[in-house]
């Protein structure tokens, strides 16, 4: 959940449904720094565009 940005902003309505964000945008961009940190830049790009591309758990 905190490497995919959904659960903090709408997302183009052409990407993605409306819906009300669980996490501000700041709490996002905080919890993800702090993933790049433990991963590394590469891992957790690698990561991030998996979850655009759909690759994350759905329940």
């Amino acid at each position: 959940m905190i490497g995919n940005p959904f659960y903090a902003v709408n997302i183009d309505p052409d990407l993605a449904i409306a819906h009300d964000p669980i996490i501000s945008e700041e709490e996002w961009v905080a919890a993800n720094a702090r993933l790049i940190d433990e991963l590394g830049p590469e891992p957790y790009l690698r990561n991030l565009l998996a979850v655009l591309k759909g690759a994350y758990p759905t329940s």
